[in-house]
């Protein structure tokens, strides 16, 4: 799981970019002080949280966690 947080946490990085935690935690929906431990790998993301944020981002599974990790996850029956 190590490596799903730390692929979430290097996709939220990536959109904050230069923007101030507040600033990105308010275009999410989720509290500033989730976001920052997100990203500091503090807190693991629920399931809603990362389907939250794909759909306020308009991303895909595999924008989030690249193009690998939903290959393995979609073989799986």
């Amino acid at each position: 799981m190590a490596s799903l947080d730390k692929a979430f946490s290097d996709f939220l990085k990536t959109q904050r970019g230069k923007r101030s935690y507040a600033s990105l935690a308010l275009d999410l929906g989720i509290a500033e002080s989730t976001l920052y431990r997100l990203i500091n790998l503090r807190q693991s993301a629920t399931l809603r949280a990362v389907e939250q944020v794909m759909q306020r981002l308009s991303a895909s599974p595999s924008d989030v966690f690249g193009v690998e990790v939903h290959r393995k996850r979609g073989r799986r029956g």
